[in-house]
Formats: structure tokens, C-alpha cells, sequence
């Protein structure tokens, strides 16, 4: 198996090029191989052409002739599984990879008719300056993992996870004192990249629309709800269709059904509440939620959420 590396810092004297050696280290000590793009030793070129822009503006499938590009494309159908490596500026990756994104998911190829395969698992690994409950605490982390998750590998991975290496900053004693545990932590990421381990459910940073309603019931498909989960805490945004804005939150027990409270604002200015239960099913990889609901009004009904 293969993984296609993208790598992005503007030097190797940092935390981050150890990160990338250990999870290099550890895909091959796993019998796997790797490609890699270290995109400020390519010089890669990050500002995107106005050719580029009004190509795929106009969702022209002409065919691309940016050569750096199509390198990529071929790094990318030619592996299994791809692998972002980066230091966190300012809740994003370095300009230089954002451009990456800007110009290697073309029209024709990451989004319309696409040309880019599925990949079998993507993985960030990105090294931060804050601790990790700074991260969370402010929302930097969901932040982040949205924008690669919710937009950038949205469809393109059949499974996604986000590592963070915190407290990387060389003015934190905690880039010493954890600086072997997280080289192992990288390690056993690269090694165990295609491991087939035990599947923990979790319901974080996934999407859903309601397929089915009762006439009470105030979600519909075009209603996107944002999960997110901490241990056996689960909580959720959404909005869309009648919902102007929502949240839910509440738990998931041993079974993995979930019990909640829930409350919005729809187009009429109305705020509605309730409280559900919902039971998981799984087909096809993705997840669907059976759900009975009450309103604190009285009203009761079912629905169904599934899996974007």
C-alpha cells in the first residue's frame, strides 16, 4: 500500500520535519510505501494563475496543462491513502499548502467530473503551538478540523482523522518534555497507517440531512447537522431549510444510541425545543440514526438523519 505525503514547512530545523521522519520511519518499517511532495523544496508554486481561475470558475473541462499540477494528480491516483504534515499558523496550514489546495483540486479532477480517486484514509498530522485544550476550548480546533474535513477531503476519503501534536512551541517546556512520546505517537501512526484495528463508532466531525420526517417535524434534507463528539459527549450544529439556527447536545451510551435536547430558531422566529433518542444503523460505510423525538410542547414524532 501507498501513501501520498504532503509535506509543508519552510524549514528543517523544526519539531515538524521530525514528525515527518518518524511517520516516513513508520510507514516503511510497516512494510508500505511512500511518495512524497515537500512543497518548499519543490518550490512549489502557490498562487493560482488567472488561466487556472477562470478555468475552473467556469467549470471548463479543457484539458490542464499546469505540469507541477498534473504532477500532483498523478502522485495522488497513484496512491492508497494521502497524509498532510504541517505546523499550524494562525488555526491554518501555511499559505503554501492552501494554495496546493487551491490548485490541485481543479475542476475536472478533485470536484465536477472527477478524475481523482478515492482515497482509502486520509490523515492530518499538524504540530501546534497551543496546548490542545486552548484549541478546543476556543473552537480553534473544530475550526480547523472543518475546513479540512467539512470542504477540503469532504467525499474524498473513505476515512479521515486529525492529529495534533500541541505545545510544539520552542518557548513551552512541553516541546521538550514530550517531544519522544510524540516522535512515537508519529511513529505508530505511520507504522499502523493501513492496520486494520477495531472500529471505534464516533460520530465526530460527520454530517447528516434528515431522509425521513414526521409532519410535526421541523428538519428536512436540506437541514445539515455538524457533529461532534468528546468521550460519550455528543453535541451538534444545524441549520438549513426551515431551521435558521440549532444546537443539540447530550450523550451516547454503551449501545451507541444517542439521547439529547435539542433547540432552534425557524423562519417564522419560533424558538422550538425538545428531546430525542436515536438508534444507529450502519450500511455502506456510512451511518443512519433512527430517531423518536418529543417536543416540549407535547407533539411526538420519528425521523431519519443519515450520513452525508
Amino acid at each position: 500500500m501507498k501513501v501520498f505525503i504532503v509535506y509543508c514547512h519552510p524549514s528543517e530545523d523544526s519539531f515538524t520535519r521530525n514528525i515527518r521522519d518518524a511517520f516516513i520511519k513508520g510507514i516503511t518499517d510497516g512494510g508500505n510505501e511512500y511518495v512524497m511532495s515537500d512543497l518548499y523544496a519543490m518550490d512549489f508554486k502557490s498562487d493560482i494563475t488567472e488561466d487556472q481561475y477562470l478555468r475552473d470558475a467556469n467549470y471548463k473541462n479543457t484539458p490542464f496543462a499546469e505540469e507541477d499540477v498534473l504532477a500532483e494528480h498523478e502522485k495522488i491516483n497513484s496512491a492508497d491513502a494521502i497524509a498532510f504534515i504541517y505546523p499550524v499558523f494562525w488555526t491554518e496550514a501555511p499559505a503554501k499548502l492552501v494554495g496546493w489546495f487551491d490548485r490541485v483540486w481543479s475542476y475536472g479532477f478533485a470536484y465536477g467530473d472527477k478524475k481523482m480517486k478515492m482515497m482509502d484514509k486520509a490523515m492530518i498530522l499538524c504540530s501546534a503551538g497551543n496546548p490542545i485544550e486552548k484549541l478546543e476550548q476556543f473552537g480553534l480546533l473544530a475550526g480547523m478540523k472543518k475546513v479540512m474535513f467539512g470542504d477540503r477531503l469532504f467525499n474524498r476519503a473513505k476515512q479521515m482523522e486529525f492529529v495534533v501534536f500541541d505545545g510544539t512551541s520552542r518557548e513551552k517546556e512541553t516541546r521538550e518534555n514530550n517531544w519522544d512520546s510524540n516522535l512515537e505517537k508519529a511513529y505508530e501512526k505511520g507504522k499502523n497507517f493501513f492496520a486494520d484495528g477495531e472500529d471505534v463508532f464516533s460520530v465526530d466531525d460527520r454530517f447528516f440531512t434528515a431522509v425521513e420526517n414526521s409532519g410535526s417535524g421541523e428538519v428536512s434534507e436540506q437541514t445539515v447537522f455538524c457533529y461532534h463528539q468528546k468521550g460519550n459527549v455528543i453535541w451538534a450544529e444545524y441549520s438549513g431549510g426551515s431551521i435558521v439556527k440549532g444546537f443539540l447536545i447530550g450523550t451516547m451510551d454503551e449501545k451507541h444510541n444517542l439521547h439529547f435536547n435539542y433547540q432552534h430558531i425557524n423562519k417564522d422566529g419560533e424558538l422550538r425545543t425538545g428531546s430525542c433518542d436515536s438508534e444507529p444503523q450502519i450500511g455502506n460505510g456510512k451511518i443512519r440514526f433512527n430517531e423518536k423525538w418529543k417536543w416540549t410542547t407535547g407533539e411526538d414524532g420519528t425521523s431519519v438523519i443519515e450520513e452525508i
